[in-house]
């Protein structure tokens, strides 16, 4: 037994070693990355010149790690009659679909003959280049300057925290905000990364795109061009909650700490106190696919409570016809926000708005009733697919 904990120590201790280990031997290996660099320089600048008009005619090219909202976004585009696809970096257990598979090698020569081939025979075909989160195919951005010498179009799409300044955030909104209890460690704002992504985006980006109005914060000149909704099928009737057991409440997130999760389990226990029957569901680690099954049938779900305003995960539980409890700062509340299915409120205030949608279940199944359709006339993807094209095409018409 001795030796199996002796053993099992041994192994975790070469588990620990290993990032150090990558590190030592991509820092070992850079000098090499820099060499195949400098070898090609003279060739990129020979294939810019005779590959600038070998191009497809409107196109658009979307780069991203691998995730689900870029595959679908070149979905509405090609209905738009765009010719639009999406390269994927790296792989992911919960989503594995993409039209191009970028996969680097831990070995950064390798890597860098990888950028090349990659470069000149898919990225620099498209008109534009659309780069959520800011991914190019090399950390460096080495290609960049190529695409601006070919007149190909850049688009910078910050998503999250990767735009974010914690020390601003924490100072514009010191009662609650996204960054108060981030579990993110180090913090994504503040990694060489992100960092070196916001850089690349200021000196070559023609535009820059964020999901959310509260990102404006830190990026004030960037455009709001808010997330597709999912292409979900009608939901199937439920019986209202009084006819059921449990109450079911749907949380989605893989960061709580940013989520408000903690806050959301001491209300969820508050009610149990008040002697509401509640299931909490809170879906993390699992498939795209998985979420929307778990969260199919719930009577409500709860989301967004600190960041100031609602993201993707709560524009796909309302297109479920789920009703969708989020926090929105004041500034960005409209009518239309007002009188769709989503509940507007706080959380030292969620206890209250929980409890009083569980006592009047006639009035969470109005807001069920507009649930679906609110969301989509919000999020109308036509509309937002057109608009994205129309970015593309003013892009391409500046010299």
């Amino acid at each position: 037994m001795a030796r199996g904990v002796r053993v099992t120590a041994s192994l975790r201790q070469a588990a620990a070693c290993q990032p150090l280990i990558r590190r030592l031997v991509k820092a070992a290996l850079a000098p090499a990355a820099q060499g195949v660099r400098i070898v090609l320089t003279p060739v990129n600048s020979v294939l810019a010149n005779l590959l600038r008009g070998r191009v497809k005619p409107n196109s658009v090219l979307h780069i991203s790690y691998m995730v689900h909202i870029p595959y679908e976004t070149v979905g509405h585009l090609r209905r738009q009659g765009m010719t639009a696809d999406y390269l994927a970096i790296g792989a992911s257990p919960y989503w594995d679909k993409s039209d191009f598979k970028f996969l680097p090698s831990r070995f950064p020569p390798v890597r860098a003959w990888q950028e090349f081939v990659l470069f000149w025979r898919v990225v620099a075909r498209y008109e534009v280049v659309h780069a959520h989160f800011m991914y190019a195919i090399s950390e460096s951005g080495w290609e960049l300057p190529l695409l601006r010498r070919m007149g190909r179009k850049l688009v910078a799409h910050f998503r999250g925290c990767e735009a974010r300044d914690r020390t601003l955030n924490m100072r514009l909104h010191p009662d609650v905000n996204i960054c108060q209890t981030c579990d993110h460690r180090p913090y994504i704002c503040e990694t060489a990364s992100a960092a070196r992504r916001r850089g690349l985006a200021q000196r070559f980006a023609d535009a820059t795109l964020v999901t959310t109005p509260d990102m404006k914060d830190f990026m004030p000149s960037a455009v709001h061009f808010p997330f597709f909704a999912p292409d979900l099928p009608e939901p199937v009737p439920r019986p209202a909650p009084a006819g059921r057991q449990p109450f079911v409440i749907v949380h989605i997130s893989n960061q709580p700490g940013i989520e408000g999760t903690a806050e959301i389990e001491r209300s969820i226990a508050e009610l149990m106190t008040l002697r509401h029957d509640i299931e909490f569901r809170w879906l993390r680690n699992q498939t795209h696919d998985e979420v929307l099954a778990q969260m199919a049938d719930a009577d409500l779900a709860i989301g967004k409570m600190k960041m100031g305003y609602y993201a993707n995960a709560q524009i796909e539980t309302m297109a479920s016809g789920v009703p969708t409890v989020t926090y929105v700062r004041e500034e960005f509340i409209t009518d239309e926000l007002r009188e769709s299915g989503l509940i507007l409120t706080t959380l030292p205030k969620l206890t209250e708005t929980l409890d009083w949608y569980i006592r009047n279940p006639e009035a969470l199944a109005a807001k069920r009733k507009i649930a679906r359709a609110s969301i989509l006339r919000i999020h109308d993807n036509d509309r937002l697919a057109k608009k994205l094209v129309e970015t593309y095409r003013a892009l391409r018409a500046c010299a």
